[in-house]
């Protein structure tokens, strides 16, 4: 097994559709051969996006003949912006923290929540939060 860390990353994206990454996570990669595999296994650990390691696998496996045909590529701008621009939303103005949660009728502090959201249990929470907003009255236990 070979294992690799590396830290200073920049800031990005650990999905380029998703979970921001902060300059303070490091990547831990195992490269791990059994014959003909070749398994990739990523780990992120990230203080300020991640409430656990994100973890990832991949498999590969040799084909000595495999050939790789022209990939016709090309870069293009895909949005047209003026140079300087930066994509941005003030704190409180973004209209798209919510999306999610409403297209799949979830409660938004449950899809932005975290590792403690994934789990079972915190259907539990939800229902007690949800009992006490219906009676403003009750307190949560």
């Amino acid at each position: 097994m070979l294992t690799a860390t590396t830290t200073h990353l920049k800031a990005g994206w650990i999905r380029r559709n998703g979970v921001p990454r902060s300059d303070r996570a490091t990547l831990t990669e195992h490269w791990i051969r059994h014959g003909d595999l070749l398994t990739l296994v990523s780990i992120v650990n990230d203080p300020v996006y991640l409430t656990d390691p994100f973890i990832h696998t991949t498999n590969f496996v040799l084909d000595p003949q495999s050939k790789i045909g022209p990939f016709p590529c090309e870069s293009v701008v895909e949005i047209d912006r003026p140079k300087g621009y930066v994509p941005h939303h003030m704190p409180g103005t973004n209209p798209f923290l919510t999306e999610f949660a409403a297209k799949h009728g979830l409660p938004a502090e449950a899809a932005r929540g975290g590792a403690e959201t994934t789990y079972p249990e915190y259907r539990l929470k939800l229902s007690k939060s949800s009992s006490a907003a219906a009676r403003p009255d009750s307190q949560i236990r």
